[in-house]
């Protein structure tokens, strides 16, 4: 019998990749889409509507009744609608519904189903950028490292907030993954104020859009094992993705044929912290299940390459590039972007001080040296997750969540436990007293803490002298 799958978001980059996972599966999957009535998307999913096992519902994942018509028969839920940056960083609240709200529809429609939170499968899309700034030397993470949101990141924020949800919802079948940097071939697409935003120290480590949607519907297939789920992933295409950023676009450039980084950019365009992306110690976890470790870095080279935009294939193979001088492409192409009212330059001009003191660490000084352009970093710093870690998740008890309660400032207010159990709730309490409900897992094994600290007006300062969870990756700055 065939298996439903409701997938939302099928007209974004991973979503799209998905959508195309499913048709060649379709002997296997009924295909049910959320889709937003837009002219863009009635245009590319026109012609499945009165195709055999794909049912299109257009509507808005922030519209309950949506929703539950969706999730009404599925038995997989691919929830891949997402609003990101730079469009979260300028519209917060649309960012909040979409991110957070329409999660939060989609577990309550699953809870309306009969034996719903029994037997239906949710994956919930999350993102690196939960974690927040990882430079060096704590550029190597894995799940249950603390989250920190970046300052002025609504769209972390609505990530934090929609995988704890999901986390605490009492669903048997649920699996969040966190995404890495999903790569787009077109990279004029990506030429925008945010691309400045990044430190050029940056450590990445990406996943193809390809291997993205790969993944992602993989864990629909019988094989996977129960153990596969309630659990966090972080999700990237392995380590023979990893780069550093500056690296990354000075490779970028000599593929496009545009010459030399040095030549099109400037140090002092970028920021210098308080953006996200880092290698992941973890994401073998994740492959292991779903084997979806397939593209490199030199693969998404190379589809850059292929599917670049025609006015750049016809750049790249004529002559007439030779006559077009570097200044030219780095002042009106690239220059623009970094002066733009969202540019590091343009936060300088227009003397936005808090900006320039989270991304710069001062509103005084922007002027530093190129960091080193070399592929190695450093010997990476391990951080504590506050208990024994290598004790098996069975024999956990209460002298372990007490443990590890202390090194995040607080204390578990419970006095005992079912050593192993680490999905009911206990009571907690931070070291600004807030007291919160929370399963072990969600404290132990995911990096979240305090629902209010977790969320708050970024105070990262004031929670690390407090937090020494908290202060390994605030205080190296």
């Amino acid at each position: 019998m065939k298996k439903t799958i409701f997938l939302t978001g099928a007209s974004g980059s991973m979503g799209s990749e998905a959508f195309k996972e499913l048709l060649k599966r379709r002997e296997r999957f009924n295909i049910v889409l959320l889709l937003l009535p837009g002219a863009k998307e009635k245009r590319a999913f026109h012609k499945y509507k009165n195709n055999e096992g794909i049912k299109i519902i257009w509507g808005d994942i922030t519209n309950y009744e949506n929703v539950l018509q969706g999730v009404t028969g599925a038995d997989y839920i691919l929830n891949t609608a997402a609003i990101i940056p730079p469009l979260a960083d300028r519209y917060p609240e649309l960012a909040a519904k979409v991110n957070y709200d329409g999660v939060k529809n989609i577990l309550q429609a699953i809870q309306a189903q009969p034996n719903g939170c029994q037997q239906i499968k949710f994956v919930n899309v999350a993102s690196v950028a939960m974690t927040g700034d990882r430079l060096p030397p704590i550029h190597l993470g894995r799940v249950g490292d603390p989250l920190k949101p970046n300052l002025f990141d609504h769209y972390a924020l609505s990530k934090i907030s929609a995988e704890r949800e999901v986390i605490e919802s009492g669903l048997k079948y649920w699996v969040s993954l966190r995404m890495t940097y999903i790569a787009i071939p077109n990279v004029l697409s990506l030429l925008n104020p945010i691309m400045f935003h990044q430190p050029l120290a940056t450590c990445c480590e990406l996943i193809t859009k390809r291997d993205a949607g790969f993944m992602i519907v993989n864990t629909c297939e019988d094989h996977i094992p129960e153990t596969f789920w309630r659990r966090v992933y972080n999700a990237s295409g392995g380590p023979n993705t990893r780069f550093i950023y500056h690296d990354y676009l000075q490779q970028v450039m000599k593929l496009l044929c545009l010459g030399e980084f040095k030549k099109l950019m400037e140090d002092k365009w970028f920021c210098r912290r308080n953006f996200h992306c880092h290698f992941f110690e973890d994401a073998h976890l994740l492959n292991n299940y779903l084997h979806h470790w397939r593209d490199t870095l030199q693969d998404h080279y190379q589809q850059i390459l292929e599917e670049s935009p025609l006015i750049l294939k016809l750049y790249r193979s004529s002559p007439l590039r030779y006559l077009i001088h570097p200044w030219i492409i780095k002042n009106l192409l690239i220059k623009p972007k970094a002066y733009a009212k969202d540019g590091p330059m343009g936060w300088i001009r227009n003397k936005e001080r808090e900006r320039l003191l989270a991304f710069f660490g001062s509103d005084q000084n922007q002027t530093f040296s190129l960091v080193k352009e070399e592929k190695k970093v450093g010997k990476p710093f391990h951080l504590n997750h506050g208990y024994n870690e290598d004790k098996p998740e069975k024999d956990l008890n209460i002298n372990d969540l007490q443990t590890a309660a202390k090194f995040r400032g607080g204390y578990c207010r419970a006095v005992k436990m079912k050593p192993g159990d680490l999905r009911t709730k206990l009571e907690w309490q931070c070291a600004f007293g807030h007291i919160f409900k929370a399963s072990p897992y969600l404290v132990l094994k995911t990096g979240h803490w305090c629902p209010v600290c977790d969320l708050s007006p970024w105070n990262h300062s004031e929670i690390a002298t407090k937090n020494p969870f908290f202060a390994q990756v605030w205080n190296r700055y």
